[in-house]
């Protein structure tokens, strides 16, 4: 026997030899991947704990922190809607007064001065440069 042809006859066997095993392991694999895929129903227990009878907390500490949030002036009441529930709603978020709009996510508890570096940087940024080149790319 030849040289080439022996060659090329382990080449083949071993060819056949490797198709069979990834095609085994692969099969293998997928059927794994099923396995995960598969939706799995968990059914969630809850437990109840008893809580003891305390008193319910005095209307005075109530009316306290409604003072607190809402303030001690007496709210005016506006007819928005025939809607009683939104109507009240909206008496509500009108009584709860304006809101800062000057920077967005701003709140009197944040400043700009208060945020870390990066974050500043990224709030104070002026992106006109960035919006006109992504516009200058997509061709407007």
């Amino acid at each position: 026997m030849k040289a080439k042809t022996f060659e090329n006859l382990i080449r083949k066997i071993v060819r056949e030899e490797v198709d069979y095993s990834l095609r085994r392991e692969l099969k293998s694999l997928k059927e794994d991947l099923r396995d995960e895929l598969k939706p799995r129903i968990t059914e969630h227990k809850e437990r109840f704990v008893e809580v003891p009878n305390k008193p319910i907390m005095e209307e005075t500490s109530t009316n306290s922190l409604k003072e607190k949030i809402m303030g001690s002036q007496p709210i005016k009441t506006h007819h928005f809607s025939s809607n009683p529930g939104l109507n009240s709603l909206l008496n509500e978020t009108a009584a709860s007064g304006p809101i800062n709009l000057n920077a967005p996510g701003s709140s009197p508890e944040m400043s700009v001065e208060s945020m870390p570096d990066p974050v500043k940087k990224a709030v104070t940024r002026d992106y006109s440069d960035l919006m006109s080149a992504i516009l200058k790319k997509k061709g407007r």
